[in-house]
């Protein structure tokens, strides 16, 4: 389930980067960082007319899990099935320096929220894709090491793709737009015998 998973988070990616409407965004965005969590338990009990699912963790420990209506198709969740939280966040980096008016910070907000129905097992995932405006800080040219700031103070360092060409034209201080991509998404899957 983490490939297929991880395959639609990308998927979401790539379509964000190709359908991009914003002026200053640059044509080709490549991810440069990604972190993905992921968790689990195991479904012990459903009760899909109060909308009630208790989970069991790897340690036997119980936890009830109120869901909510707007999760199609919870009638088939059922007991030893697997529920799954993966979290996935990414940067990535267009070179092309931004509009000599564009401020430091955010400069747009995007969130997709798609939920199955239909499907064999319910699932919810939300995207909320942040475009903004960060001076590099440092950039190491033989390394392809780029330091940069983001609008929430943090520090974020990111090794550039060899395929991202024209590294050689930028340099500290220069503004770039970056796309920070934040990714949750929730599901059941039933285990393989």
């Amino acid at each position: 389930m983490k490939k297929s998973l991880l395959a639609g988070l990308f998927a979401v990616v790539g379509i964000t980067f190709a359908a991009s409407t914003f002026a200053q965004m640059p044509a080709k965005m490549l991810p440069l960082a990604a972190d993905v969590i992921v968790l689990s338990a195991t479904v012990d009990s459903v009760d899909a007319k109060k909308r009630i699912v208790v989970l069991k963790d790897a340690n036997g420990n119980l936890a009830q899990m109120n869901v909510a209506k707007a999760v199609n198709d919870l009638d088939k969740v059922k007991k030893g099935d697997v529920f799954l939280v993966e979290h996935a966040q990414a940067i990535a980096v267009g070179l092309t320096v931004a509009p000599k008016d564009a401020k430091p910070g955010v400069s747009g907000v995007r969130s997709v929220t798609i939920a199955g129905k239909g499907s064999a097992k319910p699932f919810e995932e939300t995207t909320d894709t942040i475009y903004a405006t960060v001076k590099i800080g440092t950039i190491d040219q033989k390394t392809r090491i780029v330091t940069f700031t983001l609008p929430s103070g943090e520090k974020q360092k990111v090794k550039v793709d060899p395929a991202v060409l024209g590294l050689e034209k930028f340099k500290a201080g220069d503004d770039v737009i970056v796309e920070y991509v934040d990714d949750t998404a929730i599901g059941f899957v039933t285990p393989k015998k």
